[in-house]
């Protein structure tokens, strides 16, 4: 286990730990039990890390980190499809839509759904007062 490795490195490793989950669904268990708010008030977030997370877990991510005042927030996400299935559905209904033969392409509408949702996460950022740096972790080629 990851963590048993930090134990055994000691010193400034010790306090670092990682966390696999539904980060969604987590409050603030994160950081102890609950019913210990000595040790949720004595954590801290340094860095959160979310590498593919899928679809709405970025957001889920990005909120968490910004709730929790995190220092540093990295993400890649991969998966963009809740924005994508309103585009879908906002095209079939309206084939007249002035963007119609620029998304008639399913790839575009793919790239564009990506573009407006990784947008939107670097402009939240921001508003949270965060530095924000985008850029092409991996290649669409994965």
């Amino acid at each position: 286990e990851i963590n048993g490795i930090t134990d055994d490195l000691g010193g400034e490793f010790s306090s670092l730990r990682f966390i696999e989950g539904d980060i969604g669904n987590t409050g603030n268990t994160l950081f102890g039990d609950d019913s210990d708010s000595d040790s949720i008030a004595k954590s801290t977030l340094d860095i959160l890390i979310a590498l593919h997370a899928c679809d709405t877990a970025t957001d889920d991510s990005i909120w968490f980190a910004i709730q929790n005042d995190a220092d540093i927030i990295v993400t890649a996400p991969c998966c963009h499809h809740q924005l994508r299935q309103q585009i879908d559905r906002h095209f079939t209904k309206n084939p007249d839509h002035p963007l119609a033969d620029i998304l008639c392409h399913a790839i575009y509408r793919e790239r564009s759904t990506e573009t407006t949702t990784d947008a939107m996460r670097a402009l939240l950022l921001e508003i949270a007062g965060y530095n924000t740096q985008v850029f092409e972790f991996i290649g669409g080629e994965h």
